[in-house]
């Protein structure tokens, strides 16, 4: 009996060492093979969310616009006036919600005279182009940044700027053209904007709009041997370009 128990033991113990030198074997090739696949659905949910939505770009921003005021001093000039040219001053005083969303009020003067086409037209004819000339704006706008980037200088600065789009709405000051002297008007006034900054500093950025503005207005014919004729309205589009400096509170 005791010599059935001693053999049962040895036995035991023979498969025991036996399987573990079997999972303790060098590994073939297939293993190898097999330990160099890249789970694809183990890697999908630590670095992305389980729907496309839910994914975002993490950004370090160094200059932020969220709860902060703005206020810009510009000038630029108008661009597609056919018949004058002249200069534009303006001032723009903003707040920004977050990265995305803000909402300021501008003001802008514009100084326009005729350019050498239109007076060049009233000394060969007796009669006026049928223009008008913008005198100066009042708007209200809301402006949304979709894009934000870094780029690098010569290898040698890192460059900070944004890109947004504004939508606004206000009324403008007009000159209806007269010889015997400019009649003042006022109309509705809609707006449509690109804007770019260039950020140098926590409080200062260059700025950059090009701005699109679209105001109802009256329209006469002008002549120097009969009464003048009203022609009715007209929605004017005016485009401009500004350049200035932000400051950033």
């Amino acid at each position: 009996m005791l010599k059935k128990t001693i053999l049962t033991i040895i036995l035991a113990a023979s498969q025991a060492f036996a399987q573990q030198g079997a999972d303790t074997k060098p590994a073939t090739n297939a293993d190898q093979r097999g330990s160099d696949k890249l789970d694809i659905k183990k890697l999908e949910q630590k670095y992305w969310a389980a729907k496309d939505d839910d994914f975002s770009v993490v950004q370090n921003r160094r200059y932020t616009k969220a709860d902060r005021f703005y206020l810009t001093l510009a000038g630029g000039v108008p661009i597609n006036d056919p018949f004058g040219k002249g200069s534009i001053t303006g001032a723009q005083l903003g707040y920004f919600f977050n990265e995305r969303w803000g909402v300021d009020v501008s003001y802008q003067k514009v100084n326009m005279e005729d350019n050498d086409s239109t007076k060049q037209f009233k000394e060969d004819n007796l009669t006026s182009p049928n223009y008008n000339f913008i005198d100066s704006s009042t708007m209200l706008s809301v402006t949304y940044v979709p894009l934000y980037a870094k780029m690098s200088f010569v290898d040698k600065a890192i460059i900070y700027f944004d890109m947004g789009i504004s939508l606004g709405v206000g009324t403008t000051d007009y000159l209806i053209k007269k010889e015997e002297g400019d009649e003042k008007k006022n109309g509705m006034t809609y707006q449509i904007g690109i804007n770019q900054q260039i950020f140098f500093s926590e409080h200062f950025a260059i700025r950059a709009d090009f701005i699109n503005k679209f105001t109802n207005e009256e329209r006469m014919k002008y002549s120097t041997i009969a009464p003048d004729r009203d022609m009715g309205s007209k929605m004017v589009n005016d485009t401009s370009l500004m350049v200035g400096i932000t400051y950033w509170h």
